[in-house]
């Protein structure tokens, strides 16, 4: 089903720089099956970016999110995904709760040049990665 509203993701940062991205289900029937993408959702009405990308981090991944910082917001297909990231030094997966996708799981910036991408999520990575030089 296409989105009309806006929507907004969060990339999480661990120690290392290896950022944090949700395997999608993989169900024919939902958009981009089976692919990596970032934690994140809907920006309901009457709610901000901020608002909503703390909110959606608490559904999907149990995770409260400290000051997460908005780093770009990206147009896809006739709606934006407004984006914010949280550096977090002692995040590991053991930390969270993935109630959303197959899974959760760290790529480097080497690990994600290889994984199949929902979305735009390629060309936010890749821009992040640019923005937030670590070494990886």
């Amino acid at each position: 089903m296409k989105k009309t509203r806006p929507q907004c993701g969060i990339i999480i940062e661990n120690a290392q720089g290896e950022i944090l991205l949700q395997l999608r289900d993989n169900i024919p029937s939902i958009l981009y099956p089976n692919r990596w993408g970032t934690f994140g959702g809907q920006v309901d009405t009457g709610e901000t970016p901020h608002q909503a990308i703390v909110r959606e981090t608490k559904e999907e991944l149990d995770y409260d999110l400290k000051d997460p910082e908005f780093f770009g917001n990206y147009p896809c297909d006739g709606y934006d995904i407004y984006m914010f990231r949280q550096v977090d030094k002692n995040i590991s997966l053991r930390d969270l709760t993935v109630r959303e996708g197959r899974m959760g799981k760290f790529f480097s910036t080497k690990a994600f040049k290889k994984i199949p991408c929902a979305f735009n999520c390629r060309e936010i990575v890749e821009d992040y990665f640019k923005k937030f030089p670590h070494k990886r």
